[in-house]
């Protein structure tokens, strides 16, 4: 099982734990560091305690110091049995007096000029100690003089306290660390009951109840809740336009289909050449107008579709417009319709869906092209504006009526007079399309004489 796939509890979980477990080792460091110090501390205390009881008994007689140790003295080292305790006086020059006579000596020699007490770390005899040195000075009549008090112990009380001290923190993090987790996991758990709830709300929803999801839930996961609601909005959208499509293509082909049945049915029976004749050549004009409107309508589906399509290509609008341009013109020669294409020396690219604007254009041309009368003559044109570019498809054909350029934007409308191959998709189509580029299409009358002018505005990219 992957990490991604582990339960989040579970997740949580060892990340707090790791978290806590780095945690405490960082302050058992700090713990062992203040121990050592803190031990250091007090039995330096005794250290000293018992070098300065020594000196109070070093005294001069005639021309020598003599010392009389006190137990005392020792006494207060000795009382943890496993430590062992030594000693040394030194005289003026380093000269020995009495105690261990290797004892290590004071590192820095420089530093018991003051009178304080130096304490140091040093191995004696396979074993580390702890040294605490004191220099006083004597004078009489006779003799002045400066000595050296050291004690030393072996360190096994002070690593003993330690530990004891180190014991006490590692088991108290640990129970920290443990109460942590129980904590966790028991909150985890209450945290994730509005989900379960959630949960159990929507396996009691029915496979058409796309409804937003509106119940309470945690602040972390209210974007998740807003993007599986944004996503049933656009299911939901997805579903109705398909059963517009579903609707209107049941409606729309119902017509035609029975009527090619029933010219298949008529040219059967029909015994005449001649009438046989004109029934296939009405088969034949409804099967066409049928072929074009199942396409018109996989068409419009396709454009609405167009919504959820990513519309990020980079569009060269000039190249495109004169390759669908080209693409027509056997069909406007087989129509007797002069197609042109008019464009400044300039670059016009735009932000879009490659296909579907093909579609548009496609469609604005086929329609002038039908319309039109033999001799009339058909212009795409680019120009670019402000911040848009402009795609016309102009005719100097019939033209449309002012009261009718809106509405031929409607759905299976047809203005009327016209002939029985249109399905009124062909428009709808176009500003579908145009919806989804976030531009607009618009219908006008031209300026000089009569004709139709479709307009596409564009963004510029």
């Amino acid at each position: 099982m992957s990490w991604q796939r582990k339960s989040l509890r579970r997740r949580l979980l060892l990340w707090l734990m790791g978290a806590l477990a780095l945690i405490s080792l960082l302050m058992l460091f700090d713990v062992h560091s203040s121990a050592n110090k803190a031990a250091n501390k007090a039995y330096d205390r005794v250290l000293l305690g018992s070098a300065l009881a020594i000196a109070e008994r070093v005294v001069i007689v005639g021309d020598e110091l003599e010392v009389d140790v006190p137990y005392v003295a020792l006494e207060m080292l000795t009382s943890a049995a496993q430590d062992r305790v030594f000693y040394q006086i030194s005289g003026p020059g380093g000269s020995f007096i009495t105690g261990y006579n290797d004892l290590p000596s004071v590192p820095h020699e420089e530093d018991l000029a003051s009178e304080e007490p130096v304490f140091f770390d040093a191995e004696y005899r396979g074993d580390k100690i702890r040294v605490g040195a004191i220099s006083r000075h004597l004078s009489s009549p006779r003799l002045s003089a400066r000595f050296t008090v050291m004690v030393a112990e072996t360190l096994e009380a002070r690593n003993i306290l330690i530990r004891e001290m180190v014991t006490g923190a590692l088991i108290r993090q640990l129970i920290l660390i443990l109460v942590a987790g129980v904590v966790l996991w028991i909150g985890i758990g209450w945290g994730l009951k509005p989900l379960l709830r959630l949960e159990a709300a929507l396996n009691r929803r029915t496979p058409h109840d796309l409804r937003p999801i509106e119940h309470e839930v945690p602040r972390e996961v209210r974007h998740l809740i807003e993007a599986i609601n944004d996503l049933m909005y656009r299911l939901g959208a997805s579903l109705g336009a398909m059963q517009r499509f579903t609707s209107n293509a049941a409606h729309q082909l119902r017509t035609p289909l029975a009527a090619i049945q029933t010219q298949a049915e008529l040219a059967i029976d029909e015994l005449d050449p001649k009438e046989q004749r004109k029934r296939l050549e009405h088969l034949s004009r409804s099967t066409r107008q049928t072929s074009r409107l199942v396409n018109q309508l996989l068409s419009l589906a396709r454009a609405h579709q167009g919504k959820q399509n990513f519309l990020n290509d980079v569009i060269d609008l000039k190249q495109l417009s004169i390759e669908v341009t080209t693409n027509l013109v056997p069909q406007a020669v087989a129509r007797d319709i002069d197609l042109g294409f008019e464009c400044p020396d300039a670059s016009f690219k735009i932000m879009g869906n490659r296909d579907l604007i093909i579609e548009a254009l496609k469609n604005l041309i086929d329609n002038a092209l039908r319309y039109c009368p033999p001799g009339a003559a058909v212009t795409v044109g680019l120009e670019a504006m402000d911040k848009q570019i402009l795609l016309s498809v102009d005719d100097n054909g019939p033209g449309i009526p002012e009261e009718e350029r809106t509405r031929v934007f409607e759905r299976f409308y047809r203005t009327p007079g016209q002939d029985d191959e249109g399905c009124g998709l062909g428009l709808p189509i176009v500003k579908e399309i145009m919806e989804q580029h976030g531009g607009q299409v618009e219908c006008r009358g031209r300026k000089k004489g009569q004709g139709a002018s479709f307009l596409l505005f564009f963004s510029q990219a």
